[in-house]
Formats: structure tokens, sequence, C-alpha cells
């Protein structure tokens, strides 16, 4: 899965440093002169900018309103006022519904949002890859895209083919309150563009907060990293629901806090997480996974970890009351690390079988070392409590 390396953190201390120079410099750009925007498409808007809030992704300059009309022209009408949006930009698609016959494409540095979560619905009505995807990402730039927002609105994919909801390739992303429902995957926050390339920097420090992710194909919430670009951010407090395999899966887990999150009604494993190194995964529920599934092996919480620093997995609620099938269910394992010495503190965590068999907590190093301090986890209803095996060493703590 690839390791971990003093270069990648180097990299990305100076990737966080210079758009924050960036920053400042368009700040004291708006402070010296007043921007209105006033060319704006047919059937849009642009008024006032709102005050800025400690949420907001990036500084509000222009509203411009879209109204969501129902039908074939919806698709047309929205891209048309994004295109024509300067940066800084709020973009918002008014109540009612939207009819995209084909997927938006998202520039950084302005914030798209809905009347309500709820109250704007962006429906899917023909083929296509995405729903929304960032600009950076459909054009395969070959470094990540600037920071944007998508707040308070649903996305309904048809529930046919491929289609993901959200795909983005940019750092610094806020993503909250949003609906996704029927999509292929959910969110996808990836460092490869859609040419199958990957970015030549790190991509860090987005937040999804708040999401309610349901009937996915595939996965709800995905990382997609082929090389060590997507780290440091945080999945909190979402909703997953109804995923055809994980509820989520991420090829890199470096640095990220993925904690309060409820899953439920899972085919496969219900968090998949490759990489963790630093990583705080807390405060979970699980309500079953590997749902009615007869064979093969399926996890509550499977993770890997790189050689360094270690991560906590504390707090989860891990259970399979209603899912159990007769395949063989591993609530809490990590199946090893991927070079040197990986470090874990498991702590606090509940677990509870739902029927005969079952393994509790599982620990290998994979043919390398794992150093797990294992203490206060309430396991019940398995066969097996712990299970250790090569390469991996378990105790109590200091």
């Amino acid at each position: 899965m690839g390791d971990h390396n003093s270069g990648d953190h180097q990299r990305r201390r100076i990737v966080r440093r210079w758009p924050l120079i960036v920053a400042g410099v368009i700040v004291a750009a708006c402070v010296g002169f007043a921007v209105a925007w006033v060319a704006h498409p047919s059937g849009t808007t642009a008024s006032s900018p709102p005050s800025s809030t400690s949420s907001t992704a990036v500084p509000v300059t222009a509203t411009i309103k879209v109204a969501c009309q129902d039908n074939s022209g919806d698709a047309a009408r929205m891209q048309q006022a994004i295109n024509g949006s300067p940066a800084g930009s709020a973009i918002e698609f008014e109540g009612g519904t939207c009819l995209l016959t084909k997927g938006l494409t998202l520039p950084g540095d302005r914030t798209y949002t809905g009347g309500s979560t709820t109250g704007t619905v962006l429906k899917q009505d023909g083929s296509a890859a995405y729903v929304l995807a960032s600009t950076s990402y459909v054009d395969s730039n070959t470094t990540t895209g600037d920071p944007l927002a998508i707040r308070d609105l649903t996305i309904d994919c048809a529930g046919t083919g491929n289609t993901d909801g959200i795909i983005l390739l940019n750092w610094q992303v806020d993503v909250e309150h949003v609906d996704l429902n029927n999509c292929w995957n959910g969110i996808v926050d990836t460092n490869t563009g859609a040419n199958g390339h990957a970015i030549s920097n790190t991509s860090v420090n987005s937040r999804f907060l708040n999401n309610f992710i349901s009937g996915s194909g595939q996965y709800g919430f995905q990382v997609v990293d082929s090389g060590n670009s997507v780290t440091d951010g945080f999945l909190d407090n979402n909703q997953i629901a109804d995923s055809g395999a994980d509820a989520v899966h991420m090829a890199n887990a470096e640095g990220w806090d993925i904690s309060g999150n409820h899953l439920y009604g899972v085919k496969q494993d219900a968090l998949n997480l490759s990489r963790i190194y630093g990583t705080t995964i807390s405060g979970n529920y699980v309500e079953d996974f590997g749902d009615k599934q007869n064979s093969g092996t399926w996890y509550g919480l499977v993770a890997n970890a790189q050689d360094g620093l270690g991560s906590t997995i504390v707090g989860n609620k891990i259970f399979n009351v209603d899912g159990q099938g007769g395949a063989t269910y591993v609530y809490l394992a990590i199946t090893g690390a991927n070079s040197g010495t990986g470090y874990a503190a498991v702590t606090g965590n509940t677990i509870q079988g739902g029927g005969p068999g079952g393994v509790g907590l599982s620990f290998s190093g994979g043919g390398n070392v794992l150093k797990v301090t294992a203490s206060g986890n309430n396991v019940t209803g398995v066969a097996t409590k712990t299970r250790s095996g090569s390469g991996a060493t378990v105790t109590g703590g200091s």
C-alpha cells in the first residue's frame, strides 16, 4: 500500500503554507478594491456577499443564485452560471429539483450551496460519470485544485450504472449537510484525475461532516490515493447506510480523524482503512457488516499500519446483531504493518457478536512488526475474544 517517508511530510508542510501566502495576498487586494459582479447569465441573479463565517472554505465576494426549474435546461443554466462566476463566489442552487441531464463541474475557490439539505435536490436525469466533480478532477490537473465547499443540498443519483455523487481532487475541501442517494460511490476524495494520472503534490486537510449517504452501489465514502497525497482529513459525524460493498473505504488513512460516524446495512466491511499513521478512529457506531453474507471474511473495522507514528482506535461500538450470515466475522482487526514497525492503541471499544463464531480483536504484523496496546475493551458474543498472529505483540499498556 506504499510506505511513509519523511519527504512526504516535508512536501505536505510546504503545500500547506503556500496557499496561505496566496490567500493573504488575495485578502489584501480585496481590502483595497470593491468588487461587484454585474454580468450574469439569464436565469441567475447576483447579490451582495453575505458575511464570512469561520466555516466558509473560501472568502465570499459575490452570491449568485440559480433557480431549479425541474426541466432539461437546468444543467446547462447551472453550468453557465458556475463558469461565469468569479473566484470567491457563493453559487446558490435555489429550492426545488434541478434536473441534471449531465454532471456539473466545479471550479475551486467557490462555495456551492442549496437552500436547505432536503429542499434543494440535484437529480440525475441522464448518463453521467458523476453528478458533481471538481474541475481539477475533470481536467486531470497535475496538482491539486483550490479549496471549495459544498453544503446544504441533496444529490439523487439514478441508481443505475457507475455514477458517483461527488468526486473531488482539491485540498481543504468542506462538504457538509449533504444527502447522497443511490450513487455508485457517494463521495470520492482522490489524488487521481479522470485520465487516471495522479497529481504530483499533496491534497490535504479536507473535511466531510454531517452528511447522510445511502444506497451506494459500491462505497459510501472513498479515498483514492496511489501515492501519499490524500491525508490529514476529517470524516466525522456522518451517517452511511446500505452500501453495496464497504461503507468507508480509504486507500490512505494517514493523519485522518474518523470519528462519530454511524454505519449500517453494510454488505462487506464497515470501515476499511489502509495505511493508518497518526490516525484517530473514535466513537464510530457500526450496527452491522457483512450483511447476510454466507461466505468470505468480513470486518467491522479493518486496518493496516504504516511504519512509524502510532494510531488510536478508541471508544468504537461494533455490533452485528441483525446482519450476520454464515460467513466469518472479525469485529476489529489490524492485519499487518506495511513495513518496519506499526503501532496502535486499541482501548475502550465495545464489541458484541451476533451469532456463533466470530473474532472480537485480531492483530497481525503481516510479515513485519506490529505493537499494540489493547485495554478496556468489552468483547462479548464471539468465539474468540482476541487473536494474535505473526509479528504482533499485544500488551495491556503502562
